[in-house]
C-alpha cells in the first residue's frame, strides 16, 4: 500500500477507534515510516553512546535494499509476511491475508501496550497487517512463484484508468530497466529473480482497481483481484487493532470508538475513487474536514512527519549525552522497529518452521 491507506487512512482509523489526537499521528507516522526508513547508519554521540539505524523500507532503486540479506530482514518482516501456509519452504514464504502468522503477531505486540513505544509499535504492527491485504500471493524473497506470466496482467475497471496505468507500468519497468513484466534483479551477491510484486508494477497497492493476471506456475489459471474489497478487509482489521489497542490504553484515548459499520460507506467511496497517491491522500483528508467519519466532527489531518524524523536522526549527531534521546520519537520509532524484526524472524517465523536469518 502507499501513503493514502498507511498514513492518512491509518490516521482516520485510529481515530475511528478512540485513540486521541497525538497517539494517532505516532501511529499514524511509525505506519508511513516504515516505508520511508530507508537508509542504515550510526550515530555516535559525545557520550560514547551510539544509535543504530537499521533500514524498514525496500526500494528497487537501492541495490542495498534488494540483496538477498535485505529480502530477508527488510521484505519479509515489514512487507510481506509469510503465511505459513504450504507443503514447501518456498510457499510458506508467500504472504496470506488473515494468516495465522498475522494474528500471532498482533497479540505479540498487544501485550507491549504498556510501552513507551507503544504508539510506534502500533504503527509498524499496522503497515505489516495492511500490507498483507495487497501483498497477498507474493513472496517476500526472490522467488519463482512471484512469477507472471508475460503480458497477462490486466486491468477491469476502471476503463477510463486502462491508457495512463498503462504508461505508469511501462515507465515502471523502464525505470528498472526490465524487458517485460517480470521483475529480474542482479544483486551485489548475483542473486537473479522475481521479488516482491513487482511483476505487478503498483497494481496491489491501488485501492480502486479491479485487475487480474496469470502466473507461470499455472498459465490456464487466471488470477483476478479486487482490490477495493481487500482494501475494505484491511481497514476492519487495523480498526480492529486500534480498538484493542484503546482497550489496553484508555490513557490515549478521547472518545468512543465509532462503530465500524458506520463508516463502511464513506470508506467504499475513498476506496472505489481513482487518483494517484497524493489525491487519494486527499480524498481522505476531505472526508475527515467534512466529518464523514467521526460522526459529524470535523478534523483535519496533520501533515505527514516522515522528513521531519529524519531531520531528527541528522541532528542527534550533535547530542552530548545519548541519554536524551530516549524519550525522542524516532528512537521509539527504531526501539519498536528492531523489537518487531527480532520477533518475527527469531520467534515467530521459527515457530511456523520458517527460518530465514
Amino acid at each position: 500500500m502507499q501513503i493514502d491507506m498507511h498514513y492518512y487512512g491509518t490516521y482516520t482509523l485510529a481515530r475511528v477507534a478512540g485513540l486521541d489526537q497525538d497517539t494517532a499521528e505516532l501511529i499514524a507516522t511509525a505506519s508511513q515510516f516504515v516505508d520511508d526508513n530507508t537508509t542504515a547508519s550510526s550515530i555516535r554521540f559525545a557520550d560514547g553512546g551510539q544509535m543504530t539505524i537499521t533500514p524498514t523500507g525496500h526500494h528497487f532503486q537501492h541495490a542495498e535494499n534488494i540483496s538477498s540479506s535485505a529480502q530477508r530482514s527488510i521484505w519479509i518482516p515489514f512487507h510481506f509476511l509469510p503465511g505459513a501456509s504450504g507443503d514447501t519452504f518456498t510457499e510458506r514464504l508467500i504472504c496470506k491475508k488473515n494468516s495465522p502468522t498475522a494474528a500471532e503477531m498482533t497479540e505479540n505486540h498487544l501485550r507491549l501496550s504498556h510501552k513507551t513505544f507503544a504508539p510506534m509499535l502500533m504503527g509498524i504492527t499496522a503497515h505489516v497487517l495492511a500490507d498483507t491485504f495487497a501483498h497477498y500471493n507474493f513472496s517476500g524473497a526472490s522467488s519463482r512463484k512471484n512469477n507472471i506470466a508475460s503480458g497477462t496482467v490486466c486491468i477491469q475497471e476502471p476503463v477510463s484508468e486502462q491508457p495512463a496505468l498503462a504508461e505508469e507500468q511501462a515507465r515502471f519497468f523502464e525505470r528498472f530497466q526490465c524487458t517485460r513484466p517480470n521483475i529480474r534483479i542482479l544483486s551485489e551477491e548475483k542473486l537473479v529473480g522475481t521479488l516482491g510484486h513487482g511483476a505487478a508494477a503498483s497494481y496491489p497497492d491501488i485501492p480502486y482497481l479491479a485487475w487480474s493476471y496469470k502466473t507461470e506456475d499455472e498459465p490456464a489459471k487466471t488470477v483476478r483481484r479486487y482490490n477495493p474489497d481487500d482494501f475494505m478487509e484491511a481497514a476492519e482489521t487495523l480498526y480492529a487493532l486500534f480498538t484493542a489497542f484503546a482497550k489496553q490504553r484508555p490513557d490515549l484515548t478521547d472518545a468512543h470508538p465509532v462503530p465500524f459499520d458506520i463508516i463502511q460507506d464513506s470508506l467504499a467511496i475513498i476506496f472505489a475513487s481513482p487518483g494517484n497517491k497524493h489525491q487519494r491522500s486527499g480524498f481522505w483528508q476531505f472526508a475527515m474536514a467534512q466529518g464523514a467519519f467521526l460522526e459529524g466532527r470535523q478534523e483535519e489531518i496533520p501533515p505527514y512527519m516522515g522528513q521531519m524524523w529524519k531531520d531528527r536522526c541528522e541532528e542527534l549527531a550533535s547530542c552530548p549525552d545519548c541519554a536524551l534521546i530516549t524519550e525522542m520519537d524516532i528512537f521509539k520509532f527504531y526501539q519498536a522497529a528492531d523489537i518487531h524484526r527480532t520477533y518475527v524472524l527469531r520467534e515467530l517465523l521459527p515457530a511456523f518452521d520458517i527460518s530465514v536469518l
